[in-house]
């Protein structure tokens, strides 16, 4: 509300806004016509303070009612003590104080915690799972941050066409030497039941990622058709489908070779493994698909018991399963079936593939609050109609509020771009997207001398410039103008940039402003901003990049070091 007030203000003023309860007070001076904060801002918020998510004082937990730390039970917290320095956009002020709790629970269970962290990631698994909400696999598997590799899109689908995600198959098997690839999907998934629904109900680029569903239908007509009880079918949909995408990652060339390597080796197993599992809303636990129907060709033996040490067993994270779906039927009885009945998340989360940054944990997010896509250095392309496909999903069907961009420091993709090393397709290919973000600030960035610096800086420009392709994703900018059609103050959903840093846990916010963006002046429809009083951003100062506006640094040939082989 105080920012859209600001847009259409004439003059810089001093705005002060108090509720009727006198809990809230929100100072802000020196607002620009633009919108755009004046030095000399002064916010101070001043609200009760909530007990602390996951402080150690906080025995029973950061609801009060004995459960793990973290847990809020779905109930809302209100806004805590802040000032300027804290650089917290004030939408997000929950999240990032559950942050900063998780933090000091970490630390205190660790001293070493995030030293540790941002060393190095080992995991030995990766996750192929639902983008939704209520299933997010660090909490559900009790997985701690660094052994889980996660890439979720719609309904759990992998297709060889897909280069997102065989980009992030590559990077885990080929880099990363994952032992275990899981394909997890859930009951009452909102993907597969739309598969079953009208074939002109969605427009693309959804259309065309549900319709891979409608071909496990397909190939099992005959079971599915016999099946009356709706929710019944759809049950059965879901296990056929996860059974159908396990066999799609057994067929890539990337696991492929991988087993050949190892029969060549000699090992007395072959990884990586690949497991089926289904995790029940209603009840909390997974159950692992371990049988399929005659009609099914099964050429190889997907579910076979393991001889193996627990550590790399897959029976550990569905023990660790059973414990957290105990613990919370414990402390709350209908937690499931709340979470169960349907999921209604304010927050779309683009983040990357890496074990070491868990949305829910960072955030202190309860499942059923965050839409989750993730991919290698959360990048976002037109072409890509797996993001796509969720990003339409998440917009136009959950109606999200919030589309949240989130890097990390050290991150491997980021860096992996940057080297001269030849990669095999599709990450070779995905990695180039990455070298275009260096290309556009070649001239910032080759000014920067420390290795370490630049690395960071180029998180940070890849995150600023996923935020931009967000912004100019059609299907945002037609969700914002019919946001402002309605009386909305600014557009909906806004479009945030974080960047987590391994190295202490914390979230910052780098400000990403859709108003000052170049975006407007080149992929925008048509100009919003002029509903709001506001003078066309096109030729803004991009305050956000800290630079001049972008352009080829001068002499030599920038693509040689980044794509020279």
């Amino acid at each position: 509300f105080l920012r859209g007030a600001c847009h259409k203000m004439k003059s810089s003023t001093v705005l002060m806004l108090a509720a009727a309860s006198g809990e809230l007070l929100v100072q802000i001076q020196g607002f620009a016509p633009s919108g755009v904060m004046l030095p000399g801002v002064q916010r101070s918020v001043a609200a009760s303070k909530r007990a602390s998510l996951f402080s150690p004082a906080a025995k029973k937990g950061g609801c009060g009612l004995g459960c793990p730390p973290g847990c809020r039970c779905g109930q809302k917290t209100q806004l805590r003590m802040s000032s300027l320095a804290d650089d917290v956009n004030a939408d997000f002020e929950e999240l990032f104080e559950a942050n900063r709790d998780w933090i000091d629970f970490k630390q205190a269970q660790d001293p070493d915690f995030f030293k540790k962290n941002a060393a190095e990631h080992k995991p030995s698994v990766l996750w192929i799972g639902c983008a939704d909400s209520r299933v997010p696999s660090n909490e559900v598997i009790g997985a701690e941050s660094g052994e889980i590799f996660t890439h979720r899109n719609i309904a759990n689908v992998v297709m060889n066409t897909d280069n997102s995600l065989m980009s992030g198959m590559t990077y885990a098997v080929d880099v990363l030497n994952v032992e275990h690839i899981v394909v997890c999907g859930h009951t009452k998934c909102g993907g597969v039941q739309a598969s079953l629904s009208g074939p002109k109900e969605f427009s693309p680029p959804l259309e065309g990622w549900l319709s891979h569903l409608r071909m496990v239908y397909r190939h099992h007509r005959a079971e599915l058709d016999a099946i009356e009880d709706p929710d019944a079918k759809l049950d059965r949909l879901v296990d056929l489908n996860v059974i159908e995408q396990c066999k799609n990652v057994y067929r890539t060339a990337i696991v492929q070779q991988r087993l050949a390597d190892n029969a060549a080796e000699g090992r007395p197993y072959s990884t990586p493994r690949i497991h089926g599992c289904v995790y029940d809303l209603a009840t909390g636990y997974l159950k692992r698909v371990n049988w399929v129907t005659p009609d099914m060709e099964d050429p190889y033996d997907m579910f076979a018991d393991e001889n193996q040490s627990e550590k790399y067993n897959l029976q550990k994270l569905l023990a660790n399963n059973v414990r957290w779906a105990e613990s919370k039927k414990a402390k709350q009885p209908d937690f499931f079936e709340k979470l169960g009945s349907g999921h209604n998340p304010s927050m779309m989360w683009i983040g990357c593939a890496d074990s070491r940054v868990p949305s829910n944990e960072i955030s202190g997010s309860e499942p059923g609050e965050i839409f989750t896509h993730r991919n290698i250095a959360n990048v976002v392309m037109q072409t890509d109609q797996n993001l796509q496909g969720g990003l339409q999903y998440a917009v136009d069907a959950l109606g999200v509020e919030h589309i949240v961009v989130c890097g990390h420091s050290n991150c491997g993709g980021i860096a992996a771009s940057l080297t001269p090393t030849a990669f095999s397709p599709p990450l070779e290919g995905w990695l180039h997207h990455l070298a275009n973000v260096y290309r556009l600030h070649a001239k910032e960035l080759d000014g920067i001398k420390d290795e370490k610096a630049k690395l960071r800086r180029l998180v940070e420009l890849n995150v600023l410039e996923q935020c931009n392709n967000v912004a100019a994703s059609s299907i945002v900018q037609a969700k914002q103008r019919e946001s402002l059609a309605k009386g909305a103050p600014f557009p909906v959903p806004r479009i945030h940039g974080f960047v987590y840093d391994l190295e202490n846990g914390k979230l910052e916010d780098l400000g990403w402003q859709d108003e000052i963006s170049d975006v407007n002046g080149q992929f925008k429809v048509r100009n919003d901003y002029a509903a709001m009083g506001m003078a066309d951003p096109a030729d803004s100062d991009k305050a956000m990049f800290n630079r001049k506006p972008a352009g080829m640094s001068g002499g030599g040939n920038p693509l040689k070091g980044l794509f020279g082989k």
